[in-house]
């Protein structure tokens, strides 16, 4: 396996239009830098890569945010091959259930408990008593 410093300096090479950079934490920011802290695992900074690579950063639905972080970890097991990670699906799936932790929590009705549906707006909706509420900020 690279050293994160190897791993990098490759990614510098492969991906000239990407500005890739030392930071507080792992981080793709659109539409093409990619910060990585001291401690960032390569498989980490894979993943990051991959949001770069699916090319999709917008999402109108908390669902969709799944989706995408589900697509961004895909790409990264596509690329652990060519860079010599390991790839690690126990990583994987605890990244995403914090996102699905998150969807769940976030679609509960406060007012009886029961997981509501989210509309095109953003606003979810609670099925038995009719309440209303925005989405949550997905936690960094």
């Amino acid at each position: 396996m690279p050293s994160l410093k190897n791993l990098v300096a490759k990614l510098r090479t492969d991906y000239p239009a990407l500005v890739i950079q030392s930071g507080e934490r792992v981080k793709f920011t659109p539409p093409n830098k990619l910060f990585y802290a001291p401690n960032t695992a390569p498989l980490e900074l894979l993943h990051e890569l991959g949001h770069y690579l699916i090319r999709r950063n917008n999402y109108t639905s908390d669902i969709e945010l799944l989706r995408i972080e589900s697509e961004a970890w895909a790409k990264a097991r596509e690329l652990c091959d060519h860079y010599r990670v390991k790839w690690d699906e126990e990583i994987a799936q605890d990244h995403l259930d914090t996102y699905r932790d998150w969807l769940h929590v976030t679609s509960l009705c406060k007012n009886c408990n029961l997981a509501g549906y989210q509309d095109d707006t953003g606003l979810y909706h609670c099925a038995l008593c009719g309440a209303t509420w925005p989405s949550r900020i997905m936690p960094e």
